[in-house]
């Protein structure tokens, strides 16, 4: 499931894929921000696709956010789905979903939506616009605004019928306490059926979201670079720990080695490093 955004002020904004830093728009503007999308045209793969998927936002307690959701129907079947949002926090470390007002300052109570119920016909698109605002005081940085399926779907004549839900979601960085914490860099060998791993744990220690960019590198006995290796990015909500991991196809020849990770986020960098040898 992925996951979505009226005051007087202004909100900065950027959606996924986009992950740099945010535009910011002049002074006494509302966001208001649409995704356009054409009606796709049949396919040999039928899909629900909603636009955009992900939405970082930047501004203050007190301000707001307007955005259009397009869903867009590639499928030979209309489709009705019911509008809603959540809050979404962390609890013991892992994320849950919290209905409108239960969560103190919760932001997902402020959501209003153009329509609360839309249907789309097959290999056409729907539009609905959903407006937030943040609470004066709140510790919700994230919602999700979700497209209810009321359609139910059944995978066989004999199968229980199944409802299909897709939603976007919109986190809020409300100040300058982003804090990322790494641990301990490990490095797991190569076997027959995987390939040598570099992985770290990561918390988020801060108060905002983080979306950490990395890359490992692996240096010789001598300091020659050897590797160069991508790490995926992941979304750190706060309280939120995940590992982060970067694989190696290649053969290492036999001798001793150093790993190092970079974690670029905010204009920040975090740098860990550990040595390994290859039998």
């Amino acid at each position: 499931m992925i996951l979505a955004a009226i005051l007087g002020v202004p909100f900065a904004w950027a959606q996924s894929p986009q992950t740099a830093a945010d535009p910011q728009l002049p002074k006494g503007q509302n966001i208001s921000p649409t995704a356009s999308v054409s009606a796709d045209q049949p396919s040999t793969q039928p899909s629900i696709s909603l636009s955009p998927a992900v939405i970082m936002a930047k501004g203050v307690h007190g301000q707001g956010l307007t955005q259009t959701l397009s869903l867009s129907n590639n499928t030979g079947a209309e489709f009705t789905f019911e509008m809603a949002a959540q809050d979404v926090v962390v609890k013991d470390g892992k994320r849950v979903f919290v209905a409108p007002g239960e969560e103190p300052g919760s932001i997902a109570a402020s959501a209003v939506f153009s329509q609360k119920q839309i249907t789309i016909k097959p290999h056409t698109v729907g539009n609905v616009e959903v407006r937030l605002t943040i609470p004066a005081q709140t510790q919700v940085r994230a919602i999700v605004a979700l497209f209810r399926g009321t359609n139910r779907i059944a995978s066989s004549s004999s199968a229980v019928g199944m409802t299909a839900s897709l939603g976007t979601l919109i986190t809020f960085n409300l100040s300058d306490n982003v804090k990322l914490q790494p641990e301990t860099l490990k490095i797991v060998p190569p076997t027959e059926s995987s390939n040598l791993a570099i992985t770290e744990w990561v918390s988020n220690v801060g108060t905002e979201p983080a979306l950490p960019d990395g890359v490992a590198v692996v240096l010789d006995q001598k300091g020659n670079l050897v590797a160069r290796i991508p790490v995926a990015s992941q979304r750190l909500l706060p309280g939120e720990r995940l590992e982060f991991t970067g694989e190696y196809a290649n053969q290492l020849q036999s001798g001793d080695y150093k790993a190092m990770c970079t974690l670029q986020f905010e204009g920040r960098t975090l740098t860990s490093e550990a040595s390994f040898k290859m039998q």
